[in-house]
């Protein structure tokens, strides 16, 4: 999966917003494709370390403001699992 998600790291870079979805029925794998294992990081991971690599190779010529978000929709409620409290509002 992350090979068909790599290209998405230089097309940020390149000034672009993008998004990785994962969309499917609980218990397909979602999670672990996205987040891994320590020995067997997962897209997320992998994306985010290629993106910087990128950002620092390109460190020359250009200097990037990099932010990320990560949202989580379930029965119908958005939760932003970087928060480091829950939120006031739904």
């Amino acid at each position: 999966v992350f090979e068909d998600a790599s290209p998405v790291a230089t097309s940020v870079l390149d000034g672009y917003n993008v998004c990785i979805f994962a969309y499917g029925q609980t218990g397909t794998g979602k999670t672990f494709t996205m987040e891994g294992t320590e020995q067997n990081r997962g897209v997320n991971y992998r994306t985010l370390e290629l993106l910087f690599k990128i950002a620092e190779d390109r460190k020359k010529t250009i200097s990037y403001d990099i932010s990320v978000s990560v949202l989580e929709v379930y029965n119908e409620q958005v939760r932003d699992l970087l928060a480091s409290s829950p939120p006031a509002k739904r």
